[in-house]
């Protein structure tokens, strides 16, 4: 096997080619890999190497081999369309080979910005898994093994699991289940038992840096902030959406400062509550991370832990300036709220009303003074 077009990750990749070589690969495998880590590419080049194709050493042929076997089935979050009552996800074939080309090692957030779903969440539904077992069960084009890769394990709803349970439990022969997560928390244990599972960790160093331009003047600052992913790496180099982020948090925080007891404030704080309620809700999940990121660093700060902190502002702001207002006395209600409502938003919870609430509650605490 050639892993041409996965960054790092070498211990899996032996593990791997050892499965193959001693003909123990099981039938199902999940890959537990956080956002940016490679568990796409990997699981693309593994599938490949089950059909008993050989991965081409050029960078483009991954990716034209996937697309074009048709014993290699993909699964993904996908939304209804206009007055469609079902959504599948060879609805969105032509996208979601275009998206991997652009961006393999793309996250959930990447992949509904790119098809453009708005406020919606996508989803793998009964009728997904309904038609991929349908499809399973039919003779293979090769005559040898099928492969599917569900990406978005966690985005399996209820009934979804349910059903997919039932095609784990009577595997069609000759079949290989690949299961991708961001973490397997939200995933029935029945599901999980039935699996094995391998939890890929960050991008090792010496493969992320070669990712890097050789004329960066500060690739060991690039590393540290890209923690091992090299999607958080990509978006570094472009830095275009922590800059959105950024801007946003900003502006909230000096809102808040200034709202207590000021009510023309309070109308420029729902404002800007309002503009985060129209984000999407992929983008409102990811701004809450980043500021949760933001404010551990501005803890951080506050007490002298500079080795620590990862922040590098986008914008010019001096995160020192954010640092005597996130103390012992409110740091932990503060991290806290932005989990709260990333729990939320990934619940559908109405948008408008929660971060009206969210504005009002960081007044409160950003105003706390320190103990």
């Amino acid at each position: 096997m050639i892993w041409k077009d996965v960054v790092g990750q070498e211990q899996t990749k032996k593990h791997l080619e050892y499965l193959i070589s001693s003909s123990q690969v099981p039938h199902a495998q999940i890959f537990t890999s956080q956002s940016g880590y490679g568990n796409l590419p990997l699981a693309i080049s593994f599938s490949l190497a089950l059909l008993g194709k050989e991965v081409d050493p050029k960078a483009d042929e991954l990716l034209g081999k996937a697309s074009q076997n048709p014993d290699l089935h993909f699964l993904y979050p996908v939304v209804k369309r206009g007055s469609e009552t079902v959504a599948y996800s060879s609805d969105y074939a032509k996208e979601w080979f275009s998206f991997l080309d652009q961006h393999p090692y793309g996250d959930y957030t990447d992949w509904f910005d790119y098809i453009e779903v708005g406020n919606k969440q996508g989803v793998i539904g009964v009728p997904e898994i309904e038609k991929l077992h349908h499809t399973l069960y039919l003779k293979a084009f090769g005559g040898g093994n099928k492969v599917c890769i569900l990406w978005g394990l966690e985005k399996l709803n209820a009934a979804g699991s349910n059903a997919f349970l039932k095609l784990l439990e009577e595997p069609p022969k000759n079949t290989f289940f690949i299961l991708l997560c961001e973490s397997n928390e939200s995933i029935l244990p029945t599901v999980l038992s039935r699996c094995q599972e391998i939890n890929l960790g960050p991008i090792e160093e010496e493969a992320l840096i070669k990712q890097i331009p050789d004329t960066h003047p500060n690739k060991k600052q690039m590393l540290v902030q890209a923690n091992g992913s090299l999607r958080k790496l990509k978006k570094l180099l472009s830095s275009d959406e922590n800059r959105e982020y950024e801007t946003l948090l900003v502006e909230g925080l000096r809102y808040a400062f200034k709202a207590k007891g000021n009510q023309k404030i309070v109308i420029d704080l729902m404002r800007w509550a309002n503009e985060l309620a129209v984000l999407g809700r992929e983008k409102q999940k990811a701004f809450l991370s980043f500021g949760i990121q933001m404010l551990r660093d501005a803890f951080l700060t506050n007490y002298h832990s500079i080795s620590l902190v990862h922040y590098q502002s986008d914008i010019d702001f001096d995160i020192k300036k954010l640092a005597p207002f996130v103390h012992t006395t409110n740091v932990v209600s503060l991290i806290e709220l932005f989990e709260e409502h990333h729990y939320y938003i990934q619940r559908n919870a109405n948008a408008k009303m929660l971060f009206a609430e969210m504005a009002l509650q960081l007044t409160r605490l950003i105003n706390t003074p320190a103990a």
